[in-house]
């Protein structure tokens, strides 16, 4: 089983606002333990920006928190985006602003 691959970066309008945004992907993680194996570097801050870059196992429960996380991330940021690839096919993207 192949993993899924997160890959982008959001830019948010204030260290605030990326606070906010990291908040409320904690909150779609809440007691999930599946995805605890993700390396803290998977997510790095930069200024005001968050890159991304988290590979997870293709299962459904876990790609379905995943991408609640990223669509959190993708909220109040004011540019970028985050693809999710399995193998070489895009599955979904996670283009900031997005209410969806």
């Amino acid at each position: 089983m192949q993993a899924i691959h997160f890959r982008g970066a959001y830019r948010y309008d204030s260290h605030a606002a990326l606070e906010r945004a990291l908040a409320a992907a904690r909150i779609q993680l809440g007691d999930e333990d599946e995805l605890d194996p993700i390396p803290p570097r998977s997510f790095v801050r930069s200024g005001t920006s968050l890159i991304v870059d988290v590979l997870v196992p293709n299962a459904v429960e876990i790609r379905f928190v995943a991408a609640n996380v990223l669509q959190e991330l993708a909220r109040e940021a004011i540019e970028g985006a985050v693809e999710a690839c399995h193998g070489a096919d895009q599955v979904d993207y996670f283009a900031s602003g997005d209410d969806d």
